[in-house]
């Protein structure tokens, strides 16, 4: 609508009078292009002279997307202007502040003047909210491209008058629906001014679904190894709807710094992934003055199921060239007790309508604690699984018992190497070579699955026969005048196989008791016992033997010792299994059931005997005795308890075994090898708990540029909706003393653990969780930690303290709420090194 159309309205309706206190004024006219309407509570004046409509009381003036109201509105038709202010009560309280809408977009400010045709504005005292953020500033004029240049803003994500904590803009310059491009920046907190801030900043804005450019705040770390740093000044770039990438930088006073960067991808119903390349630079202050490097690599890829039923890629890689989890610029460092970093990466074929599949991968173990790196590149292998070779394409009558034989097959191929990580991190590529064996095996079983006895009893035969091929092999020799064996390393293949034939039988047998009593209860116990054989005639092949010139005796040996699929000599080996598990539950009358009338109570889940006998063996045939029972009475209760007994007697002073039976020496029924009872046992309420799971799901399916400190720092992520929760973990084990020398001052070596973990909301605002570790053989505490959690209102405060263990610390930690500024964190910490 022209300025022209607008002053002809006013012409139209122009009028010498006030009008009254509702009346609603409309514009219109069949050369104009929109409607203007405006409005006042208490009376609308007219200035012929002027030019000019005075709207007092509730003013509203609405024309095409713009929507304005204030207490008081001045539209001057000869500046071609309108204005917008408050006015005072009787309190001297402001009343009706203008109030700017245009789309999406809403301003409120103290004053505000228009121009209609230029489209320019002068506002003072303005607030503006978009999404979660909340923008104020001293005085501003909006461009007829809508950008607004202000100076003395405030930035923050709290919606109060005076917000508990905000960034202090001296200038910047607001693209609606693009970003706030900032000068100097400094944070505040509860009106006090911080030492800390940015020389400049970006910080993207977004209309609804819509990602823009931005920087992401970092994190302020007061105290460190390395100094006074800022870690994680990050950069967002969202590339397309399908591929996003960040970059981050840290830096530390001391001249340690990060650099590193994130890339997400995602193709719908196709497949999903990231990749992560970071470099470290760690440099120590004096005395020290330590200067080392790190290279890490993580890439993680999935395919969905559904985008190719025939071949699937997926990928996780962990490599870090310091092949340590521990040195990092993280002070907080989640994965500090962590010593092994996997890597995998699969390519897999599914054959559709054949039981045909096979796989390639390529993975690497890096283990820090023994300084060891696996690698297996590549390894290989083809599966056929299981298929019925006689049954009848069209099942007529009876299925007869020969159609249920079945048949698989498996190959494997592989190439491996185990070496020192000191090799890769000195490029001795050479070394690295050298150590690498390779192989391959296959193997096809046989099963065939009959019931017997009214199908009241399952036998189950099988005959497997397998064969490697290994390209390394060893070659041993008895040296005479040192009188040691000497072992000699060849690349020379060797052939070996195997012949395993077994049968396996088994039955259900159920039992019930009935009580006496109203609930009518039911005890049922259900027993399966089983039992099997094998047998594996000595056929296998690569023996090797040499003559102990000692005393003039054979000694064989397998020559597959030192190869990729490693075994060892052995002899005719057969075997019988003996295994009975029990399951006990009770089913009671209960009026809360209204489906069954009956409420069922597992009192024991699992309770399990095994044991074996090797039938070729010339002593020590029987086996140890294996125990077992798991215990889950209630949801919140877990009891765990395993055992292992030997039957044969032992010598008092060395503890080791013999070939006599202990009840034949006066040593009772046999010895306990080992006993460990562990308890679990988690008490919140059940509402408490479904909201624990539906946490998990929403971080699992919702991506934020935090998403990743979410997951690694769970300490973090507190709802003040569960109002308490309580864990307790206790371990109670023993096993028996495995040092002779030793033995007979202490038969066995007790571990006797206890872990208790809280979690209680005081308030609406205050949270407390504390965790701890309990050797209660020594009666210490061995770590505990402890987490305090102040909430307010649009910030947060978190204080973890370890006082206890090897890794005492703590961390004071001031951050916004809401998504928007999570990674916008101030920390005060001391740790490790200092206490």
């Amino acid at each position: 609508m022209t300025f022209r159309a607008v002053l002809a309205l006013f012409a139209v309706f122009f009028c010498s009078h006030n009008l009254s206190a509702q009346d609603t004024v409309v514009m219109n006219s069949n050369d104009f292009e929109s409607q203007v309407i405006y409005s006042a509570r208490d009376s609308i004046f007219c200035d012929y002279k002027k030019q000019q409509i005075h709207l007092f009381g509730d003013a509203h003036l609405n024309y095409t997307d713009v929507d304005m109201r204030a207490d008081y509105l001045l539209i001057d038709f000869g500046n071609k202007e309108v204005y917008a202010t408050y006015t005072l009560d009787s309190l001297g309280r402001r009343v009706g502040q203008p109030i700017f809408v245009q789309g999406t977009d809403t301003v409120k400010t103290a004053t505000l003047r228009y121009n209609f045709e230029t489209e320019k504005a002068y506002i003072q005292e303005v607030a503006i909210k978009q999404d979660e953020f909340y923008l104020t500033m001293e005085r501003g004029k909006r461009q007829d491209n809508e950008e607004i240049h202000f100076v003395n803003g405030k930035f923050t994500t709290c919606n109060l008058a005076e917000p508990h904590y905000h960034f202090f803009l001296s200038r910047a310059i607001l693209v609606p629906d693009k970003r706030i491009v900032t000068g100097p920046m400094n944070l505040w907190i509860m009106g006090v001014p911080t030492p800390l801030g940015l020389p400049f900043s970006v910080i993207p804005q977004r209309k609804e679904r819509e990602r823009k450019h931005g920087f992401l705040m970092p994190q302020f770390t007061a105290v460190s190894p390395y100094g006074f740093g800022l870690q994680n000044l990050g950069y967002y770039i969202p590339i397309n709807d399908k591929l996003q990438t960040t970059l981050y930088g840290t830096l530390y006073s001391r001249g340690s710094f990060g650099l590193k960067t994130r890339t997400e991808y995602a193709a719908r119903y196709k497949f999903r992934g990231s990749f992560e390349a970071g470099y470290q630079f760690f440099r120590t202050g004096f005395p020290d003055s330590v200067k080392l490097s790190n290279i890490e690599l993580h890439w993680t890829h999935q395919q969905d199921p559904k985008a190719n039923p025939k071949w699937s890629f997926n990928s996780a890689i962990n490599f870090n060239s310091n092949s340590t989890n521990k040195q990092t610029l993280n002070p907080q460092n989640p994965q500090y007790f962590n010593n092994t970093l996997n890597s995998d990466v699969n390519l897999g074929r599914t054959f559709i309508g054949t039981p045909l599949s096979m796989r390639l991968k390529t993975s690497m173990r890096q283990n820090s604690a023994s300084g060891r790196i696996s690698l297996n590149a590549p390894d290989f292998n083809f599966t056929a699984t299981r298929f019925y070779p006689f049954k009848r394409k069209k099942g007529i009558g009876k299925v007869r018992s020969y159609e249920s034989i079945g048949m698989t097959y498996f190959l494997d191929a592989t190439n491996r190497a185990d070496f020192s990580d000191r090799y890769l991190s000195n490029g001795d590529f050479d070394s690295i070579g050298q150590t690498f064996m390779n192989g391959a095996k296959h193997s096809t079983t046989i099963q065939w699955t009959l019931n017997l006895l009214r199908n009241t009893v399952r036998f189950t035969p099988s005959v497997t026969y397998s064969q490697k091929y290994n390209f390394q092999s060893i070659d041993k020799t008895f040296d005479p005048v040192n009188e040691v064996v000497l072992v000699d390393s060849l690349n020379r293949g060797v052939f070996s196989q195997q012949l395993t034939t077994s049968g396996s039988l088994s039955t259900n047998l159920y039992s019930y008791y009935r009580f006496i009593g109203k609930r009518n209860t039911l005890l049922r116990h259900v027993m399966t016992p089983g039992v099997s054989f094998s047998y594996i005639p000595a056929i296998q092949g690569g023996v090797g033997s040499y003559v102990n010139t000692v005393n003039n005796t054979p000694v064989f040996y397998s020559q597959h010792e030192r190869s990729v699929y490693s075994e060892g000599y052995s002899k005719d080996v057969g075997r019988l299994d003996f295994t009975v598990v029990n399951s006990f539950e009770l089913k009671q009358r209960s009026e809360q059931d209204t489906l069954t009338g009956y409420k069922k109570t597992r009192i024991i889940d699992n309770l399990t005997l095994s044991t074996s006998y090797d039938i070729f063996k010339d002593s020590l045939n029987w086996g140890n005795l294996n125990m077992g029972m798991l215990i889950n009475p209630i949801d919140v209760l877990n009891i765990n308890i395993t055992g292992t007994h030997s039957f044969y007697a032992w010598d008092d002073s060395t503890g080791v075994s013999n070939s006599k039976y202990a009840i034949n020496e006066g040593q009772g029924i046999g010895r306990l090898i080992n006993f460990s009872i562990a308890t679990g046992w988690t008490l919140t309420s059940k509402k408490s708990r479904e909201i624990l799971q539906d946490q998990q799901q929403l971080m699992a399916t919702t991506w934020n540029p935090q998403y990743q400190n979410w997951m690694i720092m769970p300490s973090q992520i507190v709802s003040f909706e569960i109002p308490w929760k309580i864990s307790f973990n206790h371990l109670l084990s023993y096993s028996i003393n495995s040092d002779q020398e030793t033995f007979d001052q202490r038969k066995y070596t007790p571990n006797h653990t206890l872990t208790l973990t809280g979690d209680v909301t005081i308030t609406e605002n205050w949270k407390v969780t504390a965790t701890a570790y309990l050797d209660a053989k020594e009666m210490k505490v061995t770590n505990t930690n402890l987490v305090l959690y102040r909430n307010i209102h649009c910030w947060n405060l978190l204080f973890n303290w370890t006082p206890i263990g090897t890794n005492k610390s703590f961390m004071l930690t001031i951050r916004g709420n809401g998504q928007a500024l999570s990674n916008a964190q101030v920390r005060l910490q001391r740790p490790p090194f200092v206490l």
